[in-house]
C-alpha cells in the first residue's frame, strides 16, 4: 500500500474530522459513556475545529493519505496549550498522531512524527510539550524513542469525564 506524507490544508477539513474523531473512538471509546464521547467528539473533532487550526499559520497538520486518496493517519501540532508550570516561551506542542487501525504496522506514526518534528524544528529546537493516556503504554514506548520523558501527570477532560493523563517534554 502506497501512502503518502502531505501537509493538510484547507478544504481537508471534514476529512480531518472524520478520522480523527474515527481514530479516537476506535482506541478509546470504551472508557466513556456515550454522551461524553459524543461532547468530546463534537468539540474536540469538528469541522469547524480544523478549519480553525488550518486557518492558524502557527499550527501545522500533516495526513497520510492511501492510494484511493483516503486520510488513513493525520498529526497535529502547534503553540504549547497543556497545563505546563512555567511555560518556557516558544512552548511547542504535539497535539495528535493517529494511525487508522487499516494502516498501522506500516511505519506510518514514525513518518509522521518525522515531517512534525522537521517542521517543530526548523529553526531549531523549541521546547516540546505532549500528552499521552497513561496506560497508553505503546504510545509512550513510541514517544520515548523521541526523547519524550514524563513530567507530571494531570487530569484530561473528555466530555465530563476526566482520563489520568501524562504529560511529556523532549529532553
Amino acid at each position: 500500500m502506497t501512502i503518502d506524507i502531505l501537509r493538510a490544508a484547507p478544504g481537508d477539513e471534514a476529512a480531518l474530522s472524520y478520522i480523527g474523531a474515527k481514530t479516537f473512538s476506535d482506541k478509546f471509546a470504551h472508557l466513556y459513556k456515550p454522551e461524553d464521547l459524543a461532547l468530546f467528539l463534537e468539540t474536540s473533532h469538528a469541522v469547524d475545529a480544523y478549519k480553525s487550526h488550518l486557518a492558524n499559520p502557527e499550527m501545522g497538520i500533516w495526513k497520510a493519505v492511501d492510494q484511493d486518496g483516503r486520510i488513513v493517519g493525520y498529526a497535529v501540532a502547534g503553540p504549547c496549550g497543556l497545563p505546563v508550570e512555567d511555560m518556557p516561551d516558544g512552548a511547542m506542542e504535539i497535539a495528535r498522531l493517529y494511525v487508522d487501525e487499516s494502516a498501522q504496522g506500516q511505519g506510518l506514526g514514525r513518518k509522521l512524527m518525522d515531517e512534525m518534528l522537521a517542521w517543530l524544528d526548523r529553526d531549531g529546537r523549541p521546547p516540546l510539550y505532549l500528552s499521552v493516556y497513561k496506560y497508553n503504554d505503546g504510545a509512550q514506548r513510541f514517544y520515548h524513542r523521541y526523547g519524550f520523558e514524563y513530567l507530571k501527570e494531570y487530569r484530561y477532560r473528555v466530555g465530563n469525564h476526566f482520563d489520568p493523563e501524562y504529560l511529556y517534554i523532549r529532553r
